[in-house]
């Protein structure tokens, strides 16, 4: 089983952390540094990790958690306080952290909590393969071992249907900075899905995204992959 995956890094209150980023990477950790809470849940929004890891104390802490939880619920966070704070770390797991480390963790240990929740988050999909975005290879990759490559934009909205399972996205909410009229961005995710749609035929793909006539798009239901092209040509908006 692959226990390693992709960190993201977030830098909190100044702490130093690029010492911290280059000793995970020897130990084949893929990872990312965001030096900022807002650059992390924009990150987020188009680029999949596996595991968030905060470094460092912020006086939002617990509503960063939580805004991390719902933006990318399939996605770990860890908090590392500063100093022992046994209340701060009592919050932080109140308000959604998967595990608090202590101040003094070595590296070895950091690598046997993120090897955990990889193994965590393995255990709960195994019963149940599922479509997930693999950010490294730049691809869709699906429970029968599909592959689709992925542009960037195309990668941003398959993140965005996964962090919302069983709820249907508005067209023009997918790429809200993108254009200043709201119906520009519906166009432009509708060409989108097109070109998907395209693509996945060329590569004998069923598309996993079901478009609702008059709103918008959802990840098709698991299991309901063979009904993809019908629902999908009844009710696509392109």
């Amino acid at each position: 089983m692959q226990e390693r995956g992709y960190v993201l890094v977030v830098q909190l209150g100044g702490t130093a952390c690029n010492k911290f980023v280059h000793t995970l990477r020897q130990f084949q950790w893929e990872v990312g540094l965001c030096r900022s809470p807002e650059g992390v849940l924009a990150r987020l929004r188009s680029e999949p990790a596996d595991v968030v890891v905060l470094r460092g104390m912020d006086e939002n802490l617990t509503e960063l958690i939580t805004a991390l939880r719902r933006a990318a619920p399939t996605c770990s966070v860890v908090w590392q306080s500063p100093d022992d704070m046994p209340q701060a770390r009592i919050a932080a797991l109140d308000a959604g952290a998967h595990v608090c480390v202590p101040a003094q963790a070595n590296i070895p240990e950091w690598d046997a909590v993120l090897r955990n929740l990889i193994r965590c988050q393995h255990s709960a999909t195994d019963a149940m393969p599922r479509w997930r975005v693999d950010g490294r290879a730049r691809m869709l990759a699906g429970p029968a071992g599909e592959r689709l490559p992925l542009t960037n934009t195309e990668r941003a909205f398959f993140v965005s249907l996964l962090n919302a399972p069983h709820q249907c996205l508005p067209r023009e909410g997918f790429f809200p900075d993108a254009s200043r009229d709201p119906m520009d961005g519906a166009r432009r995710v509708d060409v989108l899905v097109s070109r998907l749609r395209s693509k996945a035929r060329r590569l004998n793909i069923d598309l996993p995204v079901l478009a609702v006539r008059g709103w918008g798009y959802m990840l098709m239901p698991q299991g309901a992959a063979g009904l993809g092209a019908a629902g999908l040509g009844a009710a696509g908006q392109d």
